[in-house]
């Protein structure tokens, strides 16, 4: 009975670890998916927002490439936002024409940045290169005609971190749940199992009685005293039964 009662409480145990873990899992990668879709949602809003300024300024008649005020608003669409570490126009031949980071102006706009603009949709395009990522939407005019295309460069190394701070958090729960968890059921077996062991040993001890003893006022004692002396009378009349049909078997002969 010990060695039962401890494999089943390995079970439970077992069990509890297994359904925690899944569950902390399960919640952890419902959290990393909804993170990056809200971190990317987040820098369209400020791409719609330059897009809607941009709009505006072509309405007046300016050209594009000559937009003075397009600058002062990036940067400052770049300062309500720490995340993003730059800001970046460029046209459709991959030429710089605005950035918030005036080293990036005499750099080269990366390939893939090109390719993924080429290939996007009206919801805008994304990419991921080393610690850094970009997420990137069209400028278009009145015409529908794409101008250009705006580019708002990110640390995906600290949007990972924050991701990482929640799965350690998650983790912590996790272990505490399954601690938890495996406790109230390992006590629930063991106190199960105890009554179990009660029951078994009395129905034992009541066996061992009648059987020990042969006589019917020690089977009584048990809790199976009736049954007991009603099936040793049942032996006696079934042996007298065949000892007589045994003599008068002989007495035939």
């Amino acid at each position: 009975m010990d060695s039962t009662k401890r494999r089943m409480i390995g079970v439970a145990v077992i069990v509890c670890g297994f359904a925690v873990g899944m569950a902390g899992l399960l919640n952890y990668f419902k959290y990393r998916s909804t993170a990056n879709g809200i971190v990317k949602e987040r820098l369209l809003v400020t791409g719609r927002s330059i897009d809607s300024s941009i709009q505006s300024s072509l309405a007046l008649g300016l050209q594009f490439a000559d937009i003075g005020t397009l600058p002062g608003t990036m940067q400052r669409e770049r300062a309500t936002d720490d995340l993003i570490l730059s800001i970046d126009i460029f046209d459709n031949d991959g030429r710089m024409l605005y950035s918030t980071d005036s080293l990036r102006m005499g750099r080269a706009v990366p390939g893939h940045w090109v390719e993924a603009a080429r290939k996007a949709d009206e919801e805008g395009w994304f990419t991921e290169h080393d610690d850094e990522s970009a997420a990137g939407m069209k400028i278009e005019n009145n015409f529908g005609l794409t101008m250009g295309h705006l580019v708002l460069r990110y640390s995906s190394e600290r949007v990972q971190e924050s991701i990482h701070a929640v799965g350690r958090q998650l983790a912590l729960g996790s272990l505490l749940m399954f601690l938890l968890s495996a406790g109230l059921s390992s006590l629930a077996l063991m106190r199960v199992m105890s009554r179990l062991e009660r029951d078994v040993s009395a129905a034992e001890q009541a066996l061992r009685v009648g059987g020990v003893t042969g006589s019917l006022a020690g089977s009584a004692r048990g809790p199976f005293g009736p049954a007991l002396r009603q099936f040793v009378e049942t032996v006696r009349q079934a042996d007298s039964q065949i000892t007589e049909l045994r003599a008068l078997h002989r007495g035939a002969k």
